[in-house]
């Protein structure tokens, strides 16, 4: 039996299919896809993270300043969950301490001092 007869035959079919499906790919419109939401302008609310913004914008300069990092200590606290001193402990009763509450603010830039 001869096999390029059989052979053509499904090479033409196949070129049938693959122009038949191109052919509908085109006749659709192409959908667009969602609008991205507006990137937001606003200042954020928390004087922490307005902070933590001028510090990253300011760039490498921001290495040097003490509020800057101040600000990434705080942020760093905050993030890993660790409770400054001036934060009672859940079962200490207020008042009952005898050690002074220390302002982070304040303990931030005494360890800066020492350093």
């Amino acid at each position: 039996m001869n096999v390029g007869l059989p052979a053509r035959i499904g090479a033409f079919a196949c070129l049938g299919v693959a122009s038949a499906m191109g052919l509908l790919a085109l006749r659709d419109e192409p959908k667009l896809a969602s609008p991205l939401p507006p990137l937001s302008t606003d200042l954020p609310i928390d004087p922490l993270q307005a902070k933590l913004r001028s510090c990253q914008l300011a760039g490498q300069a921001a290495g040097s300043d003490p509020g800057g990092l101040a600000a990434w200590a705080e942020n760093r606290r905050r993030f890993l969950g660790r409770r400054s001193r001036a934060e009672p402990a859940a079962d200490d009763a207020p008042g009952k301490s005898s050690e002074p509450a220390i302002l982070v603010n304040e303990a931030i830039a005494n360890t800066q001092q020492e350093q």
